[in-house]
């Protein structure tokens, strides 16, 4: 009996100290986790998934000795609820130092010391807690990056480790900054008279991505589509944030990319350059790699050509079909026998995101997003980075419209139905009908070679487009556009026997030149680079709708005068819609900026 006493008392004590552990855990984080934050749950692991909690503050800038809100919740849609945390501020270029103290916390929290005076946070109890916030001072010796870490459990086996906020930069007593409004909460009215109102539904816009913050006055950013920064909807957006001699970069990618990268370059044009991807695999892990560009060639080439070792991930995310990369840089480092220094050169940033991949170890084509800066930057700056100017681009789809949806239509209607309009009436000694079909055909010819040489100097020399055809059909439509007035000129007098195989040949390459130019119109749509919204494909269908039954009405009535100067018109304002959309894109983005949006 004796024995099973004893078996007995020490099982109890056994289940009493682990009631107490349990307890102990259960009011606080252990003194033990200070450093790693780790809970010490029995040997579990935290979580590998991307967290349900967020870490946001109330600046991104703050002066030695002021304070900052600080605020762990969840930034997808409903709020997860909190069972427990450790929070603390780290060091960017030392995360093992905690830097500042709390001063004031919630209710369900608590501060420790760990390595200063109240220099941690964390929870009273398990018990399930909404959003928290908490007021944190900065140090009044320290000058740099500073990042508040925490580890957030939604229960005893449910944990995630380095959920990390958006960089804040502490400066001197002597720095203006703009503070924002903490994230996380709701504003409370003015008490005042009760006002009865009808119900309405009311939406709350989205709030931005923590890339977005800081873009305005302590990071230097640039994204797709241009303007993009300031309405937090950008494609394609890298981030450069500088502490010291530390460059941490971030890139992002929308509409569910197979891979998002950014690049260093000497000028804005693709080849040459120093890259780094961010690419999801198959099975949903992200990777970080670099990469060197070559001219007319694909477009990025890992392998040997550059040092992996030259970048450090520090985080990677795929949410709601954003892909997220988070890294450092070395500051100096050498790519094909180019030293890039990232302190002491200017650079031209460019972002791309492509949703497929050529091999296993090259991405495919960007055909997402693609956008350079204008000019090289220093990396050090902060704001928002322009882009390069898109004038050309824009002429050469102003030019070709003209050219044939305007000029090109116009000119075939009248050499079919007009030949006998006007008998007995001519300009400049031939037929008005021949004298306004060569005038519009010189102005068709003349539009597309200078859209043709336009293009060229934009993207310097030949370059296909990827999976989209439109640069082979456009450069067909040249050659046959290019041809059609030479023949002309050899052409047979009337009467002759060889007179009916010009008619045919002169024809056949006249509308198989402007069929061909729409279709490389229609093309141009899905051009990334053209930034067309989606729905211009029905103003092109609509304008080809219109073409054709202009076509079979013509054949048919005896009234073409009247409907000449119907079709005319209507082609016209179809010209003008088409070059506007062209002008103006991305039009989204144009017309808020016109709207003050």
């Amino acid at each position: 009996m004796l024995p099973r006493k004893r078996s007995t008392r020490l099982m109890l004590l056994t289940v009493l100290s682990l009631v107490k552990y349990t307890q102990q855990y259960g009011s606080g984080a252990p003194p033990m986790a200070c450093l790693d934050q780790l809970p010490r749950h029995n040997g579990i692991q935290a979580q590998t998934s991307v967290p349900p909690y967020a870490i946001m503050t109330s600046a991104s800038q703050v002066r030695q000795g002021d304070t900052l809100n600080v605020t762990i919740g969840s930034p997808f849609g409903a709020p997860t609820p909190i069972g427990g945390f450790l929070l603390q501020a780290r060091e960017v270029q030392d995360t093992n130092k905690i830097v500042g103290r709390f001063t004031r916390i919630p209710g369900p929290a608590q501060i420790t010391s760990c390595r200063g005076q109240n220099d941690t946070v964390t929870h009273t109890s398990p018990d399930e807690k909404p959003p928290l916030s908490f007021v944190w001072q900065a140090p009044n010796d320290f000058l740099g990056g500073v990042e508040f870490r925490a580890t957030v459990a939604q229960g005893y086996d449910t944990f995630w480790k380095n959920v990390e906020s958006p960089l804040v930069e502490v400066v001197s007593k002597s720095t203006e900054i703009v503070t924002t409004e903490p994230p996380f909460t709701t504003r409370r009215p003015a008490h005042g008279p009760p006002v009865i109102m009808e119900n309405k539904p009311t939406t709350t816009p989205a709030p931005f991505d923590l890339i977005y913050q800081g873009c305005a006055d302590t990071k230097l950013c640039f994204g797709v589509p241009q303007n993009c920064i300031q309405s937090g909807n950008c494609k394609a957006i890298v981030a450069i944030f500088v502490t010291g001699d530390v460059y941490t970069f971030e890139i992002q990618g929308t509409d569910n990319p197979k891979y998002v990268a950014a690049a260093l370059s000497m000028d804005s044009k693709m080849g040459d350059d120093s890259a780094m991807e961010c690419v999801r695999n198959d099975n949903g892990r992200v990777n970080l790699f670099t990469s060197w560009t070559y001219p007319k060639v694909e477009p990025y080439v890992r392998r040997s050509d550059s040092p992996q070792n030259i970048v450090q991930l520090l985080e990677s995310s795929t949410i709601d079909g954003k892909l997220y990369c988070k890294f450092k840089r070395d500051t100096v480092s050498t790519v094909m026998g180019q030293t890039f220094d990232l302190a002491s050169n200017r650079y031209n940033l460019m972002v791309v995101s492509g949703n497929s991949m050529k091999e296993a170890d090259r991405v495919g084509f960007h055909g997402l997003a693609y956008e350079a800066t204008g000019q090289a930057l220093s990396l050090a700056s902060v704001g928002a980075a322009a882009g390069g100017s898109k004038l050309l681009l824009k002429l050469h789809g102003s030019f070709m419209i003209i050219a044939w949806l305007g000029a090109a239509s116009l000119g075939i209607v009248l050499a079919r139905y007009f030949k006998k309009t006007w008998v007995g009436k001519t300009l400049g000694g031939v037929d008005i009908w021949f004298a306004y079909h060569r005038i519009l055909m010189v102005l068709t010819w003349v539009l597309t070679i200078v859209g043709f040489i336009l293009i060229l100097v934009e993207v310097g020399g030949w370059q296909t487009t990827g999976d989209n055809p439109h640069a082979i059909t456009g450069i067909v439509t040249v050659v046959l556009c290019f041809i059609q007035p030479i023949g002309a000129f050899f052409r047979p007098h009337p009467g002759t026997k060889n007179r009916p195989i010009f008619n045919w040949l002169h024809w056949l390459v006249g509308n198989s030149a402007h069929t061909l130019a729409v279709a490389t119109i229609f093309l141009a749509v899905y051009l990334q680079k053209a930034e067309l919204p989606p729905w211009t494909v029905f103003v092109l269908t609509a304008y080809v709708v219109f073409h054709v039954l202009a076509h079979v009405v013509l054949s048919f009535s005896g009234f073409r005068k009247h409907l000449l100067g119907v079709y005319a018109p209507i082609i016209l304002l179809f010209v003008i819609a088409m070059i506007c959309l062209v002008a103006l894109a991305p039009i989204g983005s144009t017309y808020n900026n016109l709207m003050g949006a």
